[in-house]
Formats: structure tokens, C-alpha cells, sequence
């Protein structure tokens, strides 16, 4: 079991009418030069409004056919794991993972990092939601 030193939400639009299959995370300036240790998904099983703007979760269904692939740097650190990989939150109805892949403290630059769905998602004016645990370099 991993200790939460700090927490952030965070979430990715999808905005009415997209049509891209690729959708990147905006600036995170609160957690630059954050080591994060974990990054969770949240389904709209588990949550029925996105703690960051109250948007609406984006469906199981998009969910289902969406990878996140992360960058530290200029250097792709995981590349399109599934995202449902990184729900942790037992429902009763969604699938789910006993613990969340351990990101052992990388340095994510958030602009460059990304979700990616098989197909462009069904719902819009939704938004894709993950909570991150991390902690911040000695000296800040």
C-alpha cells in the first residue's frame, strides 16, 4: 500500500463535437517537477461529476477503448496502456485493478503526454478524470 503525500485531479475535455482520436493533457503547472507515484481514472460509476470542473465523466464505453501514454521529458515512458488499468475503485459494475501500476516517482511533462481512443470517443461534453499521487523534489 503506497502513502499519499500529495494529491491532484486532473482531467482531459472532451469537447462538444470532437472528432480526434488523440486528446492531450493541458499544462499541469501545479505538478511540474512533481514525482508522481500513481495515476488513477475515474468512471462514471465511480463519480458523477469530475471534481476539477464538474463536467460529466466520459462514458465506460469510451473508456473501454482508450490507452493513456505518458512522457518524462523527450523520453515516452509508458506507452498506451489501457486506461481502465488505472481504475482502482471496486463499483459493482466497471472493471477495476487491485492496485494502480506503481510510476515510481517519473517526472511527467504533461503537454507532451496523452489519452488515445481506437475511435474518437461516442459522448462529447465530457471529460475524462484521474486523480495523481505524488510528491514534491527535496528542496521545494
Amino acid at each position: 500500500m503506497q502513502n499519499i503525500r500529495l494529491f491532484q485531479s486532473i482531467e482531459i475535455p472532451i469537447v462538444s463535437g470532437n472528432t480526434l482520436t488523440r486528446l492531450f493533457f493541458q499544462d499541469q503547472a501545479q505538478l511540474r517537477n512533481a514525482a508522481v507515484n500513481s495515476i488513477a481514472v475515474y468512471t462514471p460509476a465511480s463519480i458523477t461529476a469530475t471534481p476539477v470542473t464538474g463536467s460529466t465523466p466520459a462514458t465506460l464505453a469510451d473508456l473501454k477503448k482508450a490507452t493513456l501514454t505518458l512522457y518524462s521529458g523527450d523520453l515516452q515512458v509508458i506507452y498506451n496502456i489501457p486506461l481502465l488499468s488505472m481504475n482502482n475503485i471496486s463499483n459493482g459494475t466497471d472493471p477495476f485493478v487491485f492496485e494502480l501500476p506503481v510510476l515510481d516517482g517519473i517526472v511527467i511533462s504533461w503537454v507532451k503526454s496523452y489519452i488515445q481512443f481506437s475511435t474518437a470517443p461516442a459522448t462529447t461534453n465530457t471529460a475524462v478524470s484521474f486523480g495523481v499521487a505524488y510528491r514534491l523534489p527535496s528542496g521545494l
